[in-house]
């Protein structure tokens, strides 16, 4: 079977070239001949893939900035919880 997955490295290449095509063929240049249906759903993806790139957060501090504030919300929580 040809969509079958032998490895996770098979899977992760497939992933990729189907995630590049899918934003070549959501460019704003090809919007004109898409139908309306599809547009909206296509322009949000590749204005998503366009932020993730461009965005100089490092990802290491997207997931240990809210793990260090978790403490501190769930304190909050709950005093929130207790005041009721």
């Amino acid at each position: 079977m040809r969509l079958s997955l032998h490895s996770p490295l098979g899977a992760f290449c497939k992933a990729l070239f189907l995630s590049a095509a899918v934003y070549a063929v959501s460019g704003p240049s090809l919007a004109p001949y898409r139908p309306d249906i599809l547009d909206m759903p296509l322009s949000r993806y590749h204005q998503a893939v366009n932020e993730v790139i461009s965005d100089k957060t490092p990802a290491l501090a997207m997931v240990a900035d809210p793990l260090r504030a978790s403490p501190q919300q769930v304190r909050q929580k709950l005093d929130e919880m207790l005041r009721r």
